[in-house]
């Protein structure tokens, strides 16, 4: 899943002689915060409409708004995950892609790119999720899979989010089980901080039971 895969080819441009007014059309018609400015095609930057909505003047040229244009853009060979993280850093609703040239081609949406990562195997299996506390000095990947595969799970989606001041990693796993409570503890046998599991033994037995009354359903 490159970044050229993602183009939306509706996706709107503008030009620095445009009106404002036409941008906040194109915010209003297609829900877009961040709209490419294209020269000669070539990137002049992002205008983000939505900071411009209460200049009264809708007669100002794009132009006008230049010290506001952000520049970000992509290549078209770099991984969805990567424009993800060009998007998220940034605070994005869209990002530009450039080829090697740096000749714009396209826009990639943050819309889009969320639609499709959520159709990938990872996000969209059933699981169960859990959130285990770790110092930076201790992180093991190797020792967290052992963990999980010896309770007879696979990890099918891990992430860490990095808490500098402390020194330590929250990490997030998801699973492709919903039944924890084994792996959950040989993770405190372990001595890892375990801050969040869902479902809970008490969630996991109401999803049973619902699972088992619709087999009966099933059977009638």
């Amino acid at each position: 899943m490159r970044a050229s895969e993602l183009l939306s080819s509706d996706f709107p441009a503008l030009r620095p002689e445009d009106s404002l007014e036409k941008a906040i059309n194109i915010f209003h018609d297609h829900c877009i915060c961040h709209v490419p400015v294209v020269s000669q095609n070539s990137l002049e930057g992002l205008l983000p409409v939505d900071l411009l909505l209460g200049i009264p003047d809708h007669g100002k040229l794009i132009s006008d708004f230049k010290s506001d244009f952000i520049y970000a853009y992509v290549h078209p060979d770099q991984h969805g995950l990567d424009v993800f993280e060009v998007m998220a850093r940034q605070g994005l609703s869209a990002v530009a892609v450039l080829d090697e040239q740096q000749h714009y081609i396209g826009t990639v949406s943050m819309n889009k790119l969320v639609t499709i990562l959520s159709g990938f195997y990872s996000f969209k299996k059933t699981g169960g999720i859990i959130v285990i506390k770790v110092g930076m000095r201790d992180y093991d990947l190797s020792e967290i899979s052992r963990i999980v595969e010896s309770n007879n799970a696979k990890i099918l989606i891990l992430y860490l989010d990095a808490d500098e001041e402390n020194a330590s990693y929250h990490i997030t796993i998801k699973l492709d089980t919903i039944d924890l409570s084994h792996i959950l503890a040989t993770f405190e046998r372990f001595q890892y901080e375990v801050e969040y599991s869902h479902p809970s033994s008490i969630q996991k037995d109401q999803i049973q039971d619902r699972y088992d009354f619709l087999m009966k359903m099933f059977d009638i």
